[in-house]
């Protein structure tokens, strides 16, 4: 027999105790009681033949002097007998001498209870042939007289009182057997009581012991073993509570040193978030008008020292930008500062916008960038989206000198995949996933600046995980590499940005109002877009300058700092200038402030955004693109 694991310990044991007992009991009870059965059945079929005997014999003279009356007294006391239903008696011819029976019930119904046939006993009717007894014909002694039938003799017996005493046996022995449980299940519960009473205990205070009361404990009860299996938890729970306190005082000391290290990191946390903030404005400022200056003193006249001075200078400052960039977009994801703001978009435009950035760049070094066209839209933060295929783009340019780079995108499983291809050296497989990881960069043991700062692919990588979109990297050394990008595709919609962008064309004669409140800044912004031929309107204090401006010289362009001072942001000035002309006008705005917030609020009044420090080459691209469309 086999005891489910989920028994507790007393049932086993009542069932250990129990079940020999009842086995013993029900095999001896089914013997005896088929034993006294199969006597009662015997004994009423002895008894039947005995009374059939008895009437033949007593039969013998009325059926051969033919005597009826006398056959039928003897029929009728033997029908007196128990359980005798019917008696009769036939002749040797099978005619019916006597025959009695016992009269039907006040219903009708027959006496007999039972729906079998009755048991019937025959017995013949014999006696000796017929002799003389004449003295004078024989002097000797006769021979014997042989047996002559003379008739025959019938006796049914019912089964009534075999089937009820059968029932009475049956009812004892199912009352023996019930009376063996409960003797048995009770002196098993007794007994188990003795055995699970402790270990039970034992086990409600282990228990306690994994809620963290060490304080119980188990009392020492019952035999050898089960007193030394208590003794032996009661000593556990004493080293146990020993260790605890040890290790609480071990925790507390732990605890107090972790929350002055925290106090100390979170100073220092706060010191980096106001060192950021600093470097996101700050910092921004300077880089944004130094640059705008080196790119305004690269359209001027030179003599060739002092314009290869001119182009290394730019390159310095680009360099110090990207450098830059890459420092607080990695610190704002580490932060995790950085908002998504998911929304579905056609790619067409981003792919465009990616051309007019780096298809000069790539000319320049003798490389090629294919871009695929594709009327796929997607769901995705569009601004995240671009950095992400930036820093790819980039980062291909940068490492396949001389080679192609080609951005496509194309639907696949329900999905879209954007794949940057290029054809460079490739990455071998044990460096595939020590790339994504700040300031690693393969071909760059020197650490030389113009090759940037290992950041960019870490910043891809933080970027897709906060986007949910899986990043994938393919790449054989010798044969290239391929980055690829898998975002959900959203239905399509219609084209927000219109015509694709046309060629680039002259500003000259642009007429562009530039608010800024910073000197320097204003200063370069408005040298860089006169040396592009544009006639500007510069304002340093929108909010005391607006109400002096010419309502009839409308501007073809507003380009507007995000922070301006005063009380009003540069959407604030955007708006009022729009009232102030009567009419709305293309606007930009260039921010330090690289929050989501700030492009949140751009995007939703629909004025493109450029961060500073802003490349020359973008706010020219968009100012091109803006005036056209």
């Amino acid at each position: 027999m086999i005891i489910p694991d989920e028994w507790d310990i007393r049932p086993r044991a009542v069932l250990i105790a129990a079940l020999p007992t009842m086995v013993m009991a029900l095999v001896l009870i089914a013997y005896f009681t088929s034993s006294r059965l199969s006597d009662l059945e015997d004994a009423h079929v002895q008894r039947g033949k005995a009374l059939a005997r008895q009437l033949a014999a007593a039969s013998e003279y009325g059926v051969f002097s033919g005597n009826l009356e006398s056959l039928r007294k003897q029929a009728n006391a033997v029908l007196q007998e128990r359980d005798v239903v019917r008696v009769a008696v036939f002749s040797p011819l099978q005619e019916v001498l006597a025959d009695s029976s016992r009269p039907p019930l006040a219903d009708g119904t027959l006496p007999t209870r039972e729906r079998s046939p009755p048991l019937t006993f025959r017995e013949q009717v014999t006696g000796p042939g017929i002799t003389l007894d004449d003295a004078f014909l024989d002097t000797g002694s006769a021979p014997p007289a042989p047996q002559v039938r003379h008739g025959e003799v019938l006796v049914e017996i019912s089964r009534d009182s075999l089937r009820a005493e059968e029932a009475r046996l049956l009812r004892n022995a199912f009352l023996m057997v019930a009376a063996v449980l409960i003797a048995s299940v009770g002196l098993a519960l007794r007994m188990s009581r003795g055995i699970a009473g402790p270990i039970q205990r034992i086990a409600s205070t282990v228990a306690s012991f994994g809620q963290g009361n060490l304080s119980a404990r188990v009392p020492v009860e019952g035999g050898r073993s089960l007193r030394a299996l208590a003794e032996g938890v009661n000593d556990m729970a004493d080293k146990l509570n020993a260790s605890r306190e040890d290790l609480e005082r071990q925790i507390e000391a732990a605890t107090h040193e972790l929350m002055l290290k925290k106090e100390e990191a979170e100073r220092g946390n706060h010191a980096k978030t106001r060192f950021l903030a600093a470097a996101s404005h700050d910092l921004r400022q300077p880089m944004h008008a130094l640059g705008l200056f080196v790119a305004e003193l690269g359209q001027k006249q030179h003599a060739p020292d002092t314009h290869r001075l001119v182009e290394r200078i730019a390159v310095s400052a680009e360099t110090m930008e990207n450098l830059l960039d890459s420092l607080l977009d990695i610190s704002r994801l580490d932060a995790g500062v950085l908002d998504r703001q998911i929304k579905p978009f056609p790619l067409q435009p981003l792919f465009e916008r990616i051309d007019v950035d780096y298809r000069r760049e790539a000319e320049l070094h003798g490389q090629r960038l294919r871009l695929r066209p594709t009327n796929l839209w997607v769901e995705s933060d569009p601004l995240l989206l671009e950095r992400i295929l930036h820093n790819l783009i980039s980062n291909a340019l940068r490492y396949a000198p001389g080679g192609t780079v080609m951005l496509a995108c194309r639907r696949r499983n329900g999905k879209a995949r954007i794949e940057v291809r290029d054809n460079g050296p490739g990455i071998s497989p044990d460096a595939q996933e020590a790339i994504f990881q700040e300031f690693v960069q393969l071909d760059n043991p020197e650490r030389n600046r113009a090759k940037g700062l290992g950041l960019g692919l870490a910043i891809v990588r933080r970027l897709t995980d906060l986007l949910s979109h899986r990043l994938e990297l393919r790449s054989t050394p010798g044969h290239g590499a391929l980055f690829a990008l898998e975002l959900p595709v959203a239905p399509a919609g219609v084209r927000p940005e219109g015509t694709p962008p046309s060629p680039p064309h002259s500003l000259r004669g642009l007429h562009v109002l530039l608010a800024d409140d910073d000197e320097l800044a204003l200063a370069s912004t408005t040298g860089l877009l006169e040396s592009w031929g544009c006639r500007v309107t510069a304002i340093d204090s929108p909010e005391t300058r607006l109400p002096t401006l010419d309502r009839q010289d409308v501007p073809d362009m507003i380009v507007c700092d995000y922070r301006v001072g005063g009380t009003l942001d540069g959407l604030a000035v955007i708006h009022k200038l729009h009232q102030h002309f009567g009419r709305p006008v293309p606007a930009i705005i260039l921010s330090s402030d690289t929050s989501a917030a700030a492009s949140g609020d751009a995007q939703r009044a629909g004025i493109s955004l450029l961060h500073k420090p802003v490349r020359p080459a973008r706010l020219r691209a968009l100012l091109q693109r803006k005036t056209q469309a």
